[in-house]
C-alpha cells in the first residue's frame, strides 16, 4: 500500500485575478508563500518518502517549502503541469466568457468537448498527468509520496482515480493549497481526502 498526498500549489496573483494560468510560469503571491509555510507546519501527514512537483514555478516553490520541512529533495516532473490553455492563457475568465461564449462556454459545461486554441484538450491533459502518477506509483511501492500540481490537473487525477466521466470534473472543488489523499493498493485507488484546507485555518 502507498499513499499519494496530492497538493495544489499556493495562491498566485493570477489566481486572485481569475486569469487562466496553464503553462504560464507564474509565481506564488505573498499569501501563497504563507499558505505553503502553514501547510508545512500543519500537514495532515507525519512522514513522506519522496516529493514530486510540476516544473512550473508556483508548484516548485510550494514543493520546496514542503521538501525542507520533510528533509527531501524535490523531483521535477513536467507531466504534472497544468493543462495547456493555449491562446486563453493570461486572459481573464470573465473576458473569455464575454468574447467567446460558444467556444469558452464548453470549458465549464462540456469540458470533454473543449479545445483551447493552440492548447491541450482536457483528455490529453488527463492522459499526460496519469503517465506521471503511474510512474510515481511504480517507483514508490509501500511509501508515502507528496505530489504538487495544479487545479485542473488534480481534478483530472481524482477523476481518473474515481473513474468519473470527464464532463463531471468541475464537480470536484480544488482550492489553493488544498490537500487530497489517494491510497493505492495493487494499482487500485481509494480516495481518502479531497480538497482539505483545514491546515490553513489552524491557529
Amino acid at each position: 500500500m502507498m499513499r499519494i498526498f496530492l497538493i495544489r500549489h499556493g495562491e498566485t496573483e493570477w489566481n486572485k485575478q481569475n486569469r487562466l494560468q496553464g503553462h504560464s510560469d507564474t509565481h506564488l503571491s505573498p499569501e501563497g508563500f504563507h499558505q505553503a509555510i502553514t501547510l508545512a507546519d500543519n500537514a495532515p501527514f507525519q512522514t513522506a518518502d519522496a516529493i514530486y512537483s510540476s516544473d512550473l514555478a508556483r508548484a516548485m516553490s510550494t514543493a520546496g517549502i514542503l521538501a525542507e520541512r520533510f528533509n527531501l529533495t524535490v523531483k521535477q516532473m513536467p507531466e504534472l503541469r497544468e493543462m495547456n490553455y493555449g491562446d486563453w492563457e493570461g486572459r481573464f475568465i470573465s473576458d473569455l466568457i464575454e468574447e467567446s461564449p460558444k467556444a469558452f462556454g464548453k470549458f465549464f459545461t462540456a469540458p470533454e468537448r473543449c479545445h483551447p486554441p493552440r492548447g491541450e484538450t482536457f483528455l490529453e491533459c488527463q492522459a499526460r498527468v496519469m503517465i506521471g502518477i503511474r510512474e510515481i506509483i511504480a517507483n514508490h511501492e509501500n511509501q508515502n509520496v507528496i505530489v504538487v500540481s495544479h487545479g485542473a490537473a488534480i481534478r483530472l487525477i481524482l477523476g481518473a482515480a474515481l473513474d468519473m466521466p470527464l464532463h463531471k470534473m468541475w464537480a470536484i472543488s480544488q482550492f489553493n493549497m488544498a490537500v487530497n489523499i489517494l491510497r493505492v493498493d495493487d494499482g487500485e485507488f481509494t480516495v481518502e481526502l479531497v480538497n482539505s484546507t483545514e491546515h490553513l485555518h489552524r491557529i
